[in-house]
């Protein structure tokens, strides 16, 4: 066992430990050797500084957070996410034909339970800013929690926005209520970072702890090297300032394909290309494997006078991923906020003066998606294809992040004011920050093996020499027709 269970005393919280067959208590042993300390409660201030040397789940600073109604949804709303106080008159609450109440633990939803409302209600609040709702007639009072097999579309959606809700927060596990709008919206109308523990969420959390414990001791012993993948976009733009589809001349499958965009209204294009290379444990050989596949998407769109722009927002409407897809390794919430902290926020500071209008909506900090062969796709960053400089250092520093992560411990996104800074582009704002985070960097053991390709990003990025979204990369990469005779080299 990895873990510790640090508690502040209770019948149902001692079930839960005992259920999940972790070491637990209301103090952390003197003498205890292990990695992960899950916080359930609040500490005094000696006791929350003990053993500074472990990771925490739950830190108390997040919990305060989420206790507060106006500064919880004062960070979800710079996260993207809709709340009841950015969306009604301070005096109302709207109707929910559906509410949901959906335990998280660590990246995924345990269960849901759900309210089915049958008549409109009126609202008004509490004192204390809380939202009641005055129920009327016919009108199903309690939570049923319903099985997997009746998900809908917004169960899965409320499901999702739940997940978003608590890595947003700074919080690795809590009860969130979500409400959906007649227009399917949904709405986080509550999040409990304490929860009040009944039998069965015992059982839930006390089997979600087993498994993180059981991930945890896998990750901790293994040795085989982080396989790395991408699939990045980019945009065909002609001569006259229209986009093109990339439809035209691509495929939806193959190592270069088109993507898809989805308009209001459910609508869907595809204007979007998008390269798969061969992936690798080398991060220099994705990178020559990239421009293989840019080389085959030069011979499928013959039209040479198509500029291909990347970046994140080169034209308005049209968002831009890098996505990069890691395998052989744990999903975890340690990794995804290392990444965030590490490669996102000081990836910023290169950025093109339009990169920063794909957020909220897409670019959000923790975005990824798990994939069908067992890796996930980590999906916050904007396309890197704008040159091969930038590219490799992406991919190197990506790679060594995966390797270390465990040693990587700054999160300045944990702040607020952080947060805002990054989705407005404030590169000022965090300069000082990125020192701090890439001399963290510095002292990785995997870091000389990278620094050919860390070394110009790293220099890039003290300079907050932002890229050019107009540009057409392929003169950097030299594809035809730039000078299509010479070779890349890494």
């Amino acid at each position: 066992m990895q873990t510790f269970l640090l508690h502040a005393g209770g019948t149902h919280v001692q079930l839960m430990a005992e259920q999940a067959g972790i070491q637990s208590g209301t103090q952390l042993p003197e003498a205890w050797p292990k990695q992960v300390v899950i916080q359930w409660g609040l500490f005094a201030d000696e006791r929350e500084n003990q053993r500074l040397d472990c990771l925490k789940l739950q830190p108390a600073e997040a919990i305060k957070r989420a206790q507060d109604p106006r500064r919880r949804d004062e960070l979800l709303s710079i996260n993207g996410i809709k709340t009841l106080s950015s969306h009604s008159e301070p005096q109302t609450v709207p109707y929910f034909p559906y509410q949901y109440k959906i335990p998280v633990f660590h990246l995924q939803s345990l269960a849901i339970y759900e309210k089915k409302k049958k008549a409109w209600t009126s609202g008004q609040r509490r004192k204390n800013g809380v939202p009641e709702l005055v129920i009327q007639e016919g009108v199903q009072d309690g939570y049923t929690e319903i099985g997997t097999d009746q998900s809908t579309f917004h169960i899965r959606r409320a499901a999702r926005e739940s997940v978003k809700a608590i890595y947003a927060l700074g919080l690795d596990f809590g009860v969130v209520t979500v409400g959906v709008l007649p227009s399917g919206h949904t709405l986080v109308l509550h999040v409990e970072p304490l929860p009040r523990l009944t039998r069965r969420l015992c059982q839930l959390f006390a089997r979600a702890i087993q498994r993180y414990d059981a991930e945890l001791t896998r990750e901790l012993a293994r040795t085989e090297p982080v396989m790395l993948g991408s699939d990045p976009e980019f945009l065909l733009l002609s001569a006259q300032g229209k986009v093109v589809a990339a439809s035209r001349f691509l495929e939806r499958e193959g190592p270069v394909g088109c993507d898809a965009i989805v308009l209001s209204g459910h609508r869907v294009i595809l204007p979007l290309a998008e390269l798969r290379p061969q992936p690798s444990v080398d991060p220099r050989q994705l990178a020559r494997n990239l421009h293989h596949t840019m080389q085959l998407a030069a011979r499928a769109i013959p039209d040479e006078s198509l500029a291909w722009l990347s970046g994140g927002m080169p034209l308005r409407g049209f968002p831009l991923g890098g996505h990069i897809h890691f395998s052989r390794l744990w999903l975890n919430g340690h990794m995804l906020r290392a990444l965030d902290n590490y490669l996102a926020l000081p990836l910023m500071q290169i950025e093109g003066e339009t990169t920063g209008q794909r957020r909220p909506r897409y670019g959000g900090l923790g975005d990824f998606r798990p994939q069908p062969h067992g890796g996930f796709e980590y999906r916050t960053l904007p396309s890197w294809l704008v040159s091969p400089a930038v590219t490799r250092g992406v991919l190197s520093l990506a790679a060594l992040i995966a390797e270390h992560y465990w040693s990587l411990r700054r999160q300045p996104l944990r702040e607020t004011d952080v947060q805002a800074a990054y989705y407005r582009g404030d590169k000022e704002q965090v300069r000082s920050l990125i020192a701090q985070l890439w001399e963290d960097l510095e002292r990785l053991p995997g870091y000389s093996r990278h620094a050919g390709c860390l070394e110009p990003l790293k220099a890039m990025i003290v300079r907050m020499e932002p890229w050019n979204e107009r540009a057409d990369f392929r003169k950097a990469w030299k594809i035809a027709p730039y000078q299509p005779e010479r070779l890349y080299q890494t």
